[in-house]
C-alpha cells in the first residue's frame, strides 16, 4: 500500500505543479473554449483559472463571433491580476508599444492600420509607429492598394531592429487557411451548405474565399444556362451561399456550386408551368434552334421546328437573331435533365393575315400593301413584324424615329412603346429579290402616290436643257389610259 499511496502523491502533485506555473508575457498558449459571455471568452489553459480573451478580438469582418464553446484555440499570455489570466489572439492598443520586442521575438499578431503605399509595398501604423509591409506580405491574393488603405489588419512582426520594422499579413493568413481546412476536413462533406465571399473573378470560374481557405465555382455551376463570364452572375465582394459540389483534401481543393442553391427545379416547374406564355430574349443561335433568357442564368432552347410553323428553315438565324425579344410558351419541363423547352407563340397572330385572307390572297404580299401587323421580336436595328403566317418583315429604326420625331430608341424604350405581340399598322415599302420585306408605319406617309414621286424624282437627274414639260412627259410616257 506504501508504493500505491507514493503514486498518488506524486500524481497530485504534479497537477498541483501544472496549475501553479507562471506564465511569462507573450508565452503561447493552447487551450480548449469553456464559456462565453457578452465580453468574454474562457479557456481552459491547465491553469490555476481559466484564460479570459476578450471577445471583440474573435469577431470576423461582419461583427459575428469566430468561435464557439468546444473549440481549440491558440493566445498568448498578457499578464495576471487578482487570480485572473489576461489572454490575447493579437496585441492592440499602447499595450504594443510596451511589448513590441515581445511580440516580436513571440511571433504576437500585433494591431496595425494601412496607412499609405509607398514603393515597394505599404506604410502600416502601429501604436503611433511606421512599420513596413512589402507587397507580397499584404495578402493570399492580388488586389489594387485601394482596397487595403486606411483598413486595420493584425500583423506578424519579420524583422525589427533601431531603424525600421518589418510586417506581414501574409503570415497569418497562411497559418489561419491551414487551421481553416483542418477544421474543414472534419466537418465539411459534399452537399452541405457553406457560405463565402467572392474573391477573384476568372473567364472559367470564381475563387471564393471561405473564411479563410479557397473553394471555386466552376462557370458551370455559377447558373442553369450558359453565360459567357461569371461576372454576369458575380461580382467580387459578394457574399454567397454556396453548396459544396466535391472535395478533393489531397490537393485542398474544395468545388461548389452557385446555381445548386438558387431556384430548385421543383420551383422553377411551378414558376414555369407547361403552357405558360412569357417574353424571352434570344441568347445563342444554333442549326438545331434558339436558346433563350427566361431569367438571369436560366435558359431554355426553341427547336427549330418550332421557330417558324409554316416554313422550312435550316438554321434559327433565318427566323430569329440574337438579343431579339421574342413570345414563347412552355412545351416541356425536363427536372432530370434540367431542360425547358419552348416553342414560339404565333395564338395572337390569329388576326394576322386576315387582312389577306378576306381578299384570298394569303402569300400575296406586295409594295404598297396596308396591313396591320403583330410585333414580333425587338432588336436594336428596329422592330420584326408578322405580317401572316408565312411572312415577317422588318421595320427599321429610322422609320420608327422618323415617327417619334427624331427621337433616339433604345431597346428599353422601342419594348415599352411596341411590346411584343402588340398590333401595328404598316405599310409594305419594299421586297428585295431574297423575299426581305421593309416596312413602313401607316400614316407616316399618308399617299404612296408621294412616294412613289419622291422615288421617281430621285432616280432622274434633271439637266440644264430638262424641263417640266419633259419630266412629265417622262413620267407618264409609259401610263396608258
Amino acid at each position: 500500500m506504501p508504493m500505491l499511496e507514493d503514486y498518488f502523491n506524486e500524481k497530485q502533485s504534479g497537477i498541483l505543479d501544472s496549475l501553479n506555473v507562471e506564465f511569462e508575457i507573450g508565452a503561447k498558449v493552447t487551450g480548449r473554449i469553456i464559456a462565453i459571455d457578452s465580453r468574454s471568452v474562457f479557456v481552459d489553459i491547465n491553469s490555476k483559472s481559466e484564460g479570459i480573451i476578450n471577445r471583440e478580438e474573435l469577431l470576423d469582418a461582419e461583427g459575428n463571433l469566430s468561435v464557439e464553446v468546444g473549440e481549440l484555440i491558440d493566445a498568448y499570455f498578457v499578464s495576471e491580476k487578482n487570480g485572473e489570466i489576461m489572454l490575447t489572439v493579437k496585441m492592440t492598443g499602447q499595450f504594443i508599444a510596451k511589448h513590441m520586442e515581445d511580440a516580436y521575438y513571440s511571433k504576437i499578431p500585433v494591431e496595425g492600420k494601412v496607412a499609405e503605399e509607398r514603393k515597394g509595398g505599404y506604410v502600416v501604423k502601429i501604436a503611433g509607429k511606421e512599420a513596413f509591409c512589402p507587397f507580397s506580405q499584404m495578402d493570399l491574393y492580388h488586389k489594387e492598394p485601394a482596397a487595403y488603405i486606411g483598413n486595420t489588419y493584425s500583423f506578424i512582426i519579420t524583422q525589427m531592429s533601431k531603424f525600421d520594422t518589418v510586417v506581414s499579413r501574409r503570415k497569418l493568413l497562411e497559418e489561419n487557411k491551414k487551421n481553416r481546412i483542418n477544421k474543414l476536413k472534419e466537418e465539411l462533406s459534399t452537399g452541405d451548405i457553406i457560405e463565402g465571399t467572392v474573391q477573384k473573378i476568372m473567364d472559367f470560374g470564381v475563387f471564393v474565399d471561405l473564411d479563410g481557405c479557397e473553394g471555386f465555382i466552376p462557370i458551370s455551376e455559377l447558373a442553369w444556362g450558359r453565360i459567357q463570364n461569371p461576372s454576369e452572375i458575380v461580382s467580387a465582394g459578394d457574399r454567397l451561399t454556396l453548396a459544396v459540389k466535391n472535395l478533393n483534401w489531397e490537393e485542398n481543393k474544395i468545388t461548389l456550386s452557385y446555381r445548386s442553391v438558387q431556384t430548385s427545379w421543383d420551383e422553377l416547374e411551378e414558376k414555369y408551368p407547361i403552357g405558360k406564355l412569357l417574353k424571352v430574349k434570344i441568347t445563342r443561335l444554333a442549326s438545331y434552334g434558339a436558346f433563350a433568357e427566361l431569367e438571369k442564368g436560366l435558359e431554355g432552347l426553341i427547336h427549330i421546328s418550332k421557330l417558324s410553323p409554316g416554313r422550312r428553315i435550316n438554321h434559327a438565324k433565318e427566323a430569329v437573331s440574337e438579343g431579339e425579344i421574342v413570345e414563347v410558351v412552355i412545351e416541356a419541363l425536363d427536372k432530370e435533365s434540367k431542360r425547358i423547352s419552348l416553342a414560339r407563340d404565333f395564338s395572337g397572330e390569329a388576326g394576322i393575315g386576315n387582312n389577306a385572307e378576306e381578299e384570298g390572297e394569303l402569300e400575296k404580299i406586295s409594295a404598297g400593301k396596308e396591313l396591320v401587323g403583330r410585333v414580333e421580336g425587338i432588336k436594336p436595328f428596329g422592330l420584326f413584324i408578322a405580317l401572316t403566317p408565312l411572312h415577317r418583315g422588318l421595320l427599321h429604326i429610322n422609320e420608327l424615329k422618323t415617327a417619334n420625331g427624331g427621337m433616339e430608341l433604345n431597346l428599353k424604350a422601342l419594348d415599352k412603346k411596341y411590346p411584343v405581340g402588340s398590333k401595328l399598322p404598316v405599310i409594305i415599302k419594299s421586297i428585295n429579290e431574297e423575299g426581305k420585306i421593309s416596312l413602313m408605319l401607316s400614316g407616316q406617309n399618308e399617299n404612296m402616290e408621294d412616294l412613289a414621286w419622291k422615288e421617281f424624282s430621285a432616280s432622274k437627274k434633271f439637266d440644264e436643257s430638262s424641263s417640266f414639260g419633259t419630266s412629265m412627259a417622262d413620267a407618264f410616257k409609259d401610263l396608258k389610259f
